[in-house]
């Protein structure tokens, strides 16, 4: 299994992290958690029960109290955390990990509203999706990272981005977003801020700021947003 790791960020909250490169088998499934994927294919079996072993790795990496809790999915498919925790789950080729922190407000003080993780395979994005993702101030600070910092696959670290920042987004607002209701600034440093917003069913404005932080692996790029 890849590494688990708990990281302070304040003295008021952290983090539990796990991350692995290989797939685990079906059978490291809980017995409530395999009935949602019952009838799904071999990989996708493999992706689901890796994502969720890295899941409960993360939650006992938090709080050994937490060790062994199933990770159930909404209606929509998003994962459910137990009371007083948010999380996010994020697999792609060769990589999958999950994260989870205190949840802002709980009996344990400190937390965090909403949290996301994503990671991408370090590759440009394929010809013709950047003009979809990214806007023109976005394609304009990618052209001066580019000359800043070569050789970094800006396009994707945007992608990736935008991506944590919807998964930190979507369990606050129930609100599905489009590439171009979030906007994401990109640092050089390691970091980047985003705006998420968008209406509610109502025509209110609903927004969010995310800051995270990107980290370029051999094979990956991952990015984990936090909205405070």
């Amino acid at each position: 299994m890849g590494r688990v790791r708990t990281v302070r960020r304040s003295p008021s909250w952290r983090i539990g992290l796990a991350a692995t490169q290989a797939l685990v088998g079906e059978d490291t499934l809980l017995p409530q958690e395999r009935a949602p994927v019952e009838g799904a294919t071999a990989p996708r079996l493999a992706e689901f029960a890796t994502g969720r072993h890295c899941a409960r790795l993360a939650l006992a990496s938090l709080d050994p109290l937490l060790a062994g809790m199933a990770v159930l999915r909404d209606p929509r498919g998003a994962p459910t955390w137990p009371p007083g925790i948010v999380g996010s789950i994020t697999h792609c080729t060769g990589w999958t990990g999950a994260v989870v922190a205190r949840s802002r407000g709980s009996r344990l003080g400190g937390g965090v509203a909403a949290i996301g993780l994503d990671a991408e395979p370090i590759a440009p994005l394929p010809a013709g999706v950047l003009d979809v993702v990214a806007s023109g101030h976005e394609r304009d600070a990618l052209r001066r990272l580019e000359a800043e910092r070569p050789g970094i696959p800006w396009d994707t670290l945007l992608f990736s981005a935008k991506e944590a920042t919807y998964k930190a987004w979507y369990p606050l607002a129930g609100i599905v977003l489009t590439q171009a209701s979030v906007e994401v600034d990109l640092s050089p440093d390691g970091s980047f801020s985003a705006v998420a917003s968008a209406d509610d069913a109502a025509g209110r404005p609903v927004v969010h700021r995310v800051r995270g932080r990107w980290t370029l692996g051999p094979r990956v790029v991952v990015a984990l947003g936090v909205v405070g």
